[in-house]
């Protein structure tokens, strides 16, 4: 198997470190989850504390295991919120297929548990074929066996092992855990060109559900690595954004982009896009260092002033672009994130009826191509 595919799979490992957190707050652990995987917004310690009726203490050291395991991250916005990780919404979804016990998770817990129940998923085995198949001592193997058993995961008969239908399905779930590949997330968009004085009444029209408002400046360098073919499928790109307004919270930031499409689909005036895409914060110049190891080279640079408007449930770009040709045009750029087809489907009605309120009012030009594709 290709190496780099296998790192974009969970593994077993994976699964039963977090069937180890699971096991230690056995309660916390689900509500939690599913109270992160309904607030998207993000929540602070405190707030999930008054929400769930948890105890400070014991939240706090949940979320600092499943923090260290990737499933919740720190939205750095404003005060610290968590939100889960897309790692974390793929085994949210994952582990309610689990149903297991206390007792059960705690016998997957030992090291050789997962070994031995493969092996006895298979056919049945005396001791001393286990003894020989497995390479432990006996008294380890003694140590997993009664754990398993009690657990109700394996049985003893005359002289054999062998695994019981809760065994079965259990090593069945794990399996189909550990193989799962992290999900690519989905991007709902649509970008439309508008004449300049046009710029004020989509403003005027949003502007009673606006949330939260910045202007920056965007540099985007779209780049291509040696012996790599450019497409519009796939692209690298380094950015550059300074606010216009500068603060101590509020500085200049280098973000390096990796995009892969997988698939898009219309529905009505917004594209519904699947892909993957990895986002990480690069210092400068150091990054152009390493782009020049690489022996990269820039295909196309866009300059942008964005003034980017944060709504409930979706964000509203005004961009005016600097650099290059269509210097001075102007575009409306409507996006939302989700995590599943139902999720982008609702999100893509959303983004038409705001659509559909500015187009009484303005004359669009709907476009369906990424500012790379079209300046």
């Amino acid at each position: 198997m290709n190496p780099m595919i296998d790192l974009k799979r969970v593994g077993e490992e994976k699964v039963i470190e977090i069937l180890d957190a699971k096991a230690n707050f056995p309660t916390m652990f689900d509500k939690l989850l599913h109270l992160l995987y309904t607030r998207r917004e993000g929540l602070s310690t405190k707030e999930i504390c008054e929400i769930l009726n948890f105890n400070y203490n014991q939240l706090y050291r949940l979320i600092t295991k499943l923090v260290h395991l990737e499933i919740i991250f720190v939205k750095t916005e404003g005060e610290n919120k968590f939100i889960l990780s897309q790692k974390g919404i793929d085994f949210y979804k994952g582990l309610s297929k689990l149903d297991t016990s206390i007792n059960q998770i705690e016998a997957l817990q030992k090291k050789h548990s997962i070994p031995i129940l493969k092996l006895l998923n298979a056919r049945e085995y005396t001791w001393n074929e286990l003894y020989r198949s497995t390479d432990i001592s006996q008294s380890s193997m003694k140590n997993v066996l009664d754990a398993l058993i009690d657990a109700g995961l394996v049985k003893k008969g005359e002289g054999k092992y062998s695994i019981t239908p809760d065994g079965r399905s259990i090593l069945s779930t794990i399996k189909e855990l550990s193989e799962m590949p992290y999900t690519p997330s989905f991007e709902i968009q649509t970008k439309f060109w508008v004449q300049s004085p046009d710029i004020s009444h989509v403003y005027n029209k949003i502007s009673d559900e606006i949330i939260s408002e910045e202007e920056v400046i965007q540099s985007d360098y779209y780049i291509t690595p040696m012996r790599y073919q450019p497409n519009t499928s796939t692209y690298l790109r380094y950015r550059e954004e300074i606010p216009l307004k500068q603060s101590l919270k509020k500085t200049p930031s280098h973000i390096l982009t990796w995009t892969r499409l997988i698939n898009k689909s219309r529905y009505e005036n917004v594209w519904i896009m699947n892909r993957e895409r990895e986002e990480t914060k690069v210092d400068h110049p150091s990054i152009i260092f390493f782009l020049e190891f690489l022996n990269a080279k820039i295909d196309k640079k866009i300059v942008k002033r964005r003034r980017r408007i944060k709504l409930k449930e979706v964000t509203v770009n005004l961009d005016r672009i600097e650099e290059p040709l269509k210097r001075g045009a102007f575009f409306v750029e409507i996006k939302a994130n989700a995590w599943d087809y139902d999720e982008s489907r609702n999100k893509a009605r959303i983004i038409n009826r705001l659509m559909k309120d500015m187009g009484r009012r303005i004359e669009m030009k709907s476009i369906d191509k990424a500012y790379y594709e079209i300046l």
